[in-house]
């Protein structure tokens, strides 16, 4: 343990030389000391490999399934980890994204699966690709492990096997591994590489529960913005993404990708290809949001070279993280006075489920609706439906012609 706690202590170094924020180094040394640390002392960890930086990634995807942390916290203690490893495996140091898929499978199944990849992208949203890559990627990988190295062995146990395995840790997304495996199964049976008559053991679960996340209201809206310092120039930059999103309903990453040649400010539209889909979409730009960004361009942004709109107020001056919707909204919601707690739904997404919600109670049609949210799937829109409750009411049957001995029925 003491040459990965001085290992640790070189990483922390380099952290600081990136640079990044106290707090975000801070962070850095507490996903260190109480998570990798002790997943090192517990599993007798002297060397922290490639191999062992794998296991401890899935170990902490489980935990993520089963939602015991948080999508970032995941991410954050992958990075860490993935940065130890490189060290130890005498790498140097990159401050950059990293590719964290498996990588122990044989030439022959990393042929298979980026031809598979490359199929089902021409029908599949680009994030439900990686989805599907990702499980198959796993599903490989056991079958390998399992002294598999081609197709002709593959048998319906080996699916069996897979799906029990991965079914203690996977909960609450066995609809999204049972579909994954249909399709790739599929895959080969078309070209004739294998065939494995497996829809007995491939039978999908019934769909979890799903929470019905809500929007702002206008008062809380309302709340939210009047807490901006628009004096500031950080207040700018919020206000300015805040108002796109409840506007305009892009999704955080779009906004955050938003560069100068994206706005059309004679047209008064924002052109955007979507990092969900993949697939452009044409925004208006009205006053209120226009007037929000040219501020904050001409009167907020830091001097940079970026080509994004929207960029860290503290060196280097670039794009801004993933984990900015989060905390402006930490920042503002306590202001407007709404409550807020892990999991509830008050999240910077809650402000396009407002847009489509806004759309909704005006009438507009769904497809319509789905459509200007820039979503692949027309039904998708239907999820802003029920946070119509003004709209809902009108659909309510009268029952009170109704005969009933309980009283609590009527």
């Amino acid at each position: 343990m003491q040459k990965i706690n001085e290992a640790i202590e070189s990483i922390l170094v380099f952290l600081q030389n990136v640079p990044l924020k106290s707090n975000s180094i801070k962070n850095y040394r507490i996903y260190f000391r109480s998570s990798i640390i002790p997943y090192c002392e517990t599993n007798c960890i002297d060397f922290f490999s490639d191999d062992k930086l794998q296991k401890y990634i899935q170990d902490q995807m489980s935990l993520a399934e089963n939602d015991e942390i948080s999508g970032s916290t995941l991410r954050q203690r992958r990075r860490a980890a993935a940065l130890l490893a490189d060290y130890m495996e005498n790498r140097e140091l990159v401050w950059a994204r990293k590719n964290y898929k498996q990588r122990n499978i044989c030439e022959y199944f990393r042929t298979i699966l980026a031809d598979y990849g490359t199929h089902i992208a021409l029908f599949l949203a680009s994030g439900t690709v990686r989805k599907h890559i990702c499980i198959i990627g796993q599903f490989l990988v056991f079958i390998e492990q399992n002294n598999n190295y081609n197709f002709n062995k593959l048998s319906t146990k080996n699916v069996k096997d897979f799906i029990t395995n991965v079914a203690p840790k996977r909960k609450s997304s066995m609809s999204d591994i049972i579909g994954a495996l249909r399709r790739f199964l599929s895959y080969l049976s078309d070209k004739s590489l294998a065939s494995v008559n497996a829809e007995w053991c491939l039978i999908h679960p019934a769909p979890r529960h799903r929470k019905l996340l809500p929007c702002f209201s206008d008062k809380e809206t309302a709340g939210i913005i009047d807490g901006i310092d628009r004096s500031a120039p950080i207040g700018k930059r919020d206000y300015a993404i805040i108002m796109l999103s409840l506007w305009t309903g892009l999704r955080g990453v779009d906004i955050l990708d938003l560069k100068r040649s994206d706005i059309d400010w004679n047209r008064r539209i924002i052109n955007v290809v979507q990092d969900k889909t993949i697939v452009g979409i044409l925004v208006e730009l009205s006053p209120g949001v226009g007037n929000s960004m040219s501020d904050y361009i001409l009167n907020g942004r830091p001097e940079t070279d970026s080509p994004y709109i929207f960029v860290r107020h503290v060196r280097p001056f670039d794009r801004l993280s993933g984990t900015t919707g989060r905390s402006i909204m930490d920042r503002y919601l306590g202001k407007a006075g709404i409550s807020h707690e892990a999991w509830d739904g008050k999240s910077f997404h809650a402000l396009r489920r407002t847009f489509g919600t806004r759309l909704v109670r005006a009438g507009v049609p769904i497809r319509s609706v789905s459509e200007m949210l820039g979503q692949i799937n027309p039904d998708s829109a239907k999820h802003y439906v029920p946070l119509d409750i003004e709209g809902l009411s009108i659909c309510c049957l009268d029952i009170s012609s109704i005969i009933t001995r309980k009283v609590g029925l009527m």
